[in-house]
């Protein structure tokens, strides 16, 4: 999730081998000081090293949205800051990887991390289980028949949705879980034309449906008993295909892939399933995903360039282009979130002090000219990356260094003054820096969440700090 002083942040697509426009991987912390011994030092280059070559392979979803498709902090900020608990955290109890010495876990793809019913739950590469919130107990289980391909980046009405792929076949089947009594609500199989199991999937839960697109075909769903609603019969070399779903709350976003790599975005109205408007990717420019869906922004980048996202464009709310940014020296739109006027980045990190700390900036940046605000270093000499908004601030995430615990920052929006609202325990530091180097930190209820990637050797699987 941060910026790398070294090596570069490293690029990931959906799936082997990596699309036209395939977002960029959260790239691994920085090293910790030297003071930390050599021993560490090689241990986190050897997973920096895996993380490089998992990104190759893996099903990225960073710049399509920590949602299904929307972004991580996209649409308005929260109208009302949740609680934050105590300043001083401590960690209040963690989970047992159980999958640290399976070699076989490293094959799973899009895993996620649900919250309902006052429960944390993973889905991993056989199993979808829950633990309770207040301490870390298993709740219930759920056997996967086989490998996850794919997961709904949301739950929705206490229903999650994972795609499979059966004794090592291609990914060709469906489940729903129900989320409150921990059991299979339905599995079916995925109706295909060719016969075979999707390939470069995602799995969206939107208005009551799931919709599972894929690079060459799609099929809709109904949540409840998994009827089949919809199977469009086009063909992607004669005729366009709906590629991906970007959706926030009432807003859903529609990406068209079309011959000759021409690509559109749709605005569609959930309810009646019609599209608003629709926006044409210029000529010379691919599309690396949509970071937010309100307002409108697209990270794209030069066609004849390795896949890294060099600007964002902003749309209006008719559909047409807005403005322009640049990314370059701004930061990185993987781990962007956006108010209704600003874009906040993380830039890339440098290391800097005698003990080789390593630290980088929070830019904010004006939708509507391009303009940059300003420039935070979030009152300390860390990496930091945006997680999502706390009222009209954004929150920051700041990684554990050395001996130190990470910290929770607040940014205010006129200056990028900075405001602690969390500091996580030193005594733990190397727990969190574990958990978090590959996997996803959440802000839950005034609860800090660790949630590790799958095929990363870390012995936990989450962390929670009250």
């Amino acid at each position: 999730m941060t910026q790398p002083p070294i090596p570069p942040a490293p690029h990931q697509g959906f799936g082997p081998p990596p699309p036209p426009f395939g977002p960029a991987a959260p790239p691994p912390p920085p090293l910790p000081p030297a003071a930390t011994g050599r021993r560490r030092k090689v241990l986190l280059i050897t997973l920096a090293l895996a993380l490089l070559v998992a990104a190759l392979g893996g099903g990225g979803w960073w710049l399509w949205g920590r949602g299904d498709g929307g972004g991580s902090g996209s649409g308005k900020p929260q109208a009302k800051p949740p609680k934050t608990g105590r300043l001083d955290s401590q960690l209040d109890w963690l989970v047992t990887n159980p999958d640290k010495d399976d070699q076989t876990a490293s094959r799973g793809k899009g895993w996620t991390t649900w919250f309902a019913n006052g429960n944390v739950i993973r889905t991993r590469t056989g199993n979808i289980t829950a633990y309770d919130i207040a301490h870390g107990k298993q709740q219930w289980n759920v056997r996967i028949p086989g490998t996850l391909c794919a997961t709904s980046r949301r739950a929705e009405k206490d229903v999650g949705v994972v795609a499979y792929a059966k004794d090592g076949s291609s990914c060709a089947d469906l489940m729903a879980v129900d989320l409150r009594s921990g059991r299979a609500k339905w599995d079916k199989k995925l109706p295909s034309r060719y016969g075979g199991g999707y390939t470069d999937m995602q799995v969206v839960l939107v208005n009551d449906t799931v919709k599972v697109l894929s690079s060459s075909e799609s099929a809709t769903f109904a949540v409840g008993d998994g009827r089949v609603l919809a199977q469009p019969k086009k063909d992607l070399l004669l005729n366009c295909v709906e590629y991906r779903n970007s959706t926030k709350g009432t807003a859903l976003l529609s990406v068209i892939k079309c011959p000759h790599d021409r690509m559109f975005i749709q605005r569609i109205d959930p309810g009646t399933g019609k599209d608003i408007w629709t926006w044409k990717v210029p000529d010379g420019l691919k599309m690396m995903g949509i970071p937010s869906v309100d307002p409108v922004v697209v990270a794209v980048a030069k066609v004849d360039e390795r896949d890294n996202s060099s600007d964002l464009i902003t749309l209006t709310p008719e559909g047409r282009t807005r403005n322009r940014i640049s990314l370059t020296d701004n930061g990185n739109a993987a781990n962007a979130v956006f108010s209704k006027d600003t874009v906040y980045l993380s830039t890339e990190g440098t290391a800097s002090g005698p003990a080789g700390e390593s630290t980088n900036k929070i830019i904010a940046i004006d939708l509507a000219t391009g303009e940059k605000r300003w420039a935070s270093d979030a009152g300390g000499k860390r990496v930091g990356v945006p997680l999502q908004f706390l009222g009209d601030k954004p929150l920051i995430y700041q990684y554990a260094q050395g001996d130190e615990g990470g910290r929770l920052v607040t940014l205010e929006p006129r200056d990028g003054t900075p405001t602690v609202v969390k500091r996580l325990p030193a005594e733990s530091a190397r727990e969190e820096r574990e958990a978090a180097l590959f996997g996803e930190v959440y802000f839950e209820d005034g609860r800090v969440f660790m949630a590790s990637g799958l095929g990363i050797s870390s012995p936990h699987l989450l962390l929670s700090f009250n």
